[in-house]
Formats: structure tokens, sequence, C-alpha cells
């Protein structure tokens, strides 16, 4: 596939796009909590979650990238 030919996403929707599939990815996977509670009440990635869920999303936007054309602002 060419890159001409691939279909071209507007960075909002491909940030939404990446950060479901990774999410997903990691929900499924975990065998580990995710999340956690902070001072505030906001319920947070734990560090090393947060450090897999980056690693996920570079996967995931290598694979994007494959199919799919990231757009200008």
């Amino acid at each position: 596939m060419s890159a001409n030919n691939k279909p071209v996403l507007d960075p909002s929707t491909w940030c939404y796009l990446y950060s479901e599939l990774s999410n997903y990815v990691q929900e499924y996977s975990s065998l580990d909590p995710i999340w956690t509670t902070d001072s505030n009440g906001d319920e947070i990635r734990t560090d090393d979650k947060e450090d897999e869920f980056m690693d996920i999303v570079d996967t995931v936007e290598s694979i994007m990238q494959k199919v799919l054309t990231k757009g200008e602002n």
C-alpha cells in the first residue's frame, strides 16, 4: 500500500484511536491492577502501568502508521 492511498486521520482522531486501542490492550491483558487513586481522589494509572501504557502506545502507533496517515493540524 503506498502512502498516497492511506486514509488520513485528523490529529484528534489519531490520538483518540491510539488511546482507545492502547487502553483496550492494557485492560484486556493486564493481570495486575492498573489504576490507583491519587491524593485528589482521581483515578490514575500506577507508575508501572503508565510505563507499560506508553510502550503499548508506541506499538499501536507503529501499526497505525502502516495503514493510516496522521493529518496536519
